[in-house]
């Protein structure tokens, strides 16, 4: 690189050549390059931007996002590109590094989402818990692809314990653990598929995702995530290697945005790792149901206008009925249908805590724990089920009998457990091909969610008859079935055969 008297650019710049196996205060803890691992969480960056290089006097600087989307920044005002804004500071004898700073001063302390939401990273979070993946996955503003449980078998060395601080609590939790694999086992044994056998893991089964994000997706848990009482220890872990992670890449933004220090600053996401919300005791009070309740319709769609407009299937048109119809929902979830749920991020989603749930399960299990087909159809299976789910429950109830935190014991709860959530479709994900409804009514999506969206759509319908025509399968509204093997969904509203599948395949 070249040699000049200018200095760096973004102090961020070290960040893109790490020395390597730089080791932190706490023994579990240890980067090498940018990969942390830790006692329950390994979180690696494999990219992060906007960065760039420019040139300069016959050299070429490296420019790390805290310059890169402070000059971008400045930009907006002054209407030119990076490179040349950059090289104006330089000529003019001005560190970059110090514009940049004082932008993140005045414009990220203030608040400026549009600064904080640039900064990218593209990471993998290997082996945490279904526990943490369920708070991974709800920030809207973010991609995630996670292994899944539907086509990838379980076994022994799948399950993460807690920190517990007594070996005893270590061997309640571990030998419950291990026996609800066991069961797991024999289920599918029995003939359970796979999407069914797994309603009976533990919160505390090993997944790994790959995460699209800005800083702003995770600065909640960043400022929020003390242990307390409610959250899972890898909350806390993961936090701080994120932390760690951001302000290498970009300390003068990180820093800026954690002045901002009021709780509701950053965008709201459901968490069921929370103390009983009075929200949803009202909501449910005197309530125990196993269908979605539409508890408000609001639909503002002039009937034949509607119509029309949707017929002549101009996009920029149909576009304007997204705010102009919105259903709100109360819905009963297992964990499983849940973490799927929270995934589709255009659906708004509050959800109730996830420990009011394992009380009302403790009460009233056969009410509040969900039993898939597979294993509802066969009464051994049934048996079995019943039985692996109360013997969480119990250790779940003796863990925090013995005071153990909430947020530890929480990870030995079976995904069959009943949480309720209130969902809010808007105009998309009622009507539209890609929307909730459409693509969760397809035969290939997973039973539970299946069910509800069918149940949606006909609440939606009962309510606002004109709906009818448009709402349904994804393939009524593309006219073809995108997926490799058709069902006879699509002939309830198309003519369709082999022939005009495999040629839709090949168009």
């Amino acid at each position: 690189m070249y040699a000049s008297p200018v200095k760096k650019l973004d102090a961020s710049i070290e960040a893109q050549n790490p020395t390597p196996k730089l080791k932190f205060i706490k023994s579990v803890i240890y980067r090498e390059g940018l990969s942390w691992i830790c006692k329950m969480v390994e979180l690696s960056l494999y990219s992060y931007g906007p960065r760039t290089s420019v040139e300069y006097g016959g050299g070429t600087f490296d420019v790390g996002p805290d310059v890169f989307i402070a000059v971008e920044g400045v930009g907006t005002f002054e209407g030119v590109s990076v490179e040349r804004k950059i090289q104006s500071l330089l000529l003019a004898g001005k560190d970059p590094a110090k514009t940049a700073a004082k932008v993140h001063r005045e414009s990220t302390q203030r608040g400026h989402a549009s600064i904080t939401t640039s900064l990218s990273f593209q990471l993998e979070v290997r082996e945490c818990s279904r526990a943490l993946s369920m708070l991974l996955v709800a920030p809207p503003f973010g991609s995630y692809l996670q292994e899944s449980q539907r086509r990838a078998s379980i076994t022994h060395s799948s399950l993460k314990t807690p920190p517990f601080t007594s070996k005893h609590h270590i061997k309640i939790f571990e030998e419950t653990a291990h026996r609800l694999v066991d069961g797991y086992k024999q289920l599918i044994e029995n003939g359970v598929t796979l999407e069914d056998a797994r309603y009976v893991l533990p919160l505390c089964t090993k997944t790994s995702l790959f995460i699209s994000c800005s800083l702003e997706t995770y600065v909640s848990f960043i400022q929020h995530s003390n242990l307390g009482e409610y959250l899972p220890h890898e909350v806390s872990e993961f936090a701080e290697k994120f932390y760690s992670l951001a302000k290498n890449v970009a300390p003068m933004m990180v820093e800026a945005r954690l002045m901002v220090k009021h709780p509701l600053v950053s965008y709201p996401f459901p968490n069921p790792f929370k103390p009983s919300d009075p929200f949803f005791t009202k909501i449910l009070e005197g309530k125990n149901f196993d269908e979605p309740l539409l508890l408000h319709l609001q639909n503002l769609l002039p009937d034949k206008l509607f119509h029309d407009v949707f017929a002549a299937n101009v996009k920029e048109l149909v576009d304007t009925v997204n705010p102009l119809i919105n259903a709100v929902t109360l819905e009963p979830l297992s964990l499983v249908a849940y973490h799927q749920a929270i995934r589709h991020r255009t659906v708004p989603t509050a959800v109730e805590s996830i420990y009011a749930a394992a009380e009302r399960a403790l009460k009233s299990p056969e009410r509040n724990i969900i039993p898939p087909p597979d294993v509802k159809t066969n009464p051994r299976n049934m048996k079995l089920f019943a039985e692996l789910c109360g013997e969480a429950l119990e250790c779940y109830h003796r863990l925090i009998e013995d005071g153990c935190r909430l947020g530890d014991a929480a990870l030995i709860l079976p995904q069959a457990l009943k949480v309720y959530v209130v969902r809010a479709y808007n105009g998309f994900n009622l009507l539209y091909p890609s929307g909730f409804v459409a693509t969760r009514t397809c035969s290939y999506a997973q039973w539970e969610e299946r069910a509800i969206a069918y149940k949606v759509l006909h609440e939606v319908v009962k309510r606002a008859p004109e709906l009818e025509t448009v709402m349904g399968e994804k393939c009524r509204q593309l006219g073809y079935c995108p997926e490799k093997t058709w069902c006879p969904i699509i002939l309830k509203y198309h003519k369709y055969s082999d022939e005009l599948h495999q040629r839709m395949q090949r168009s």
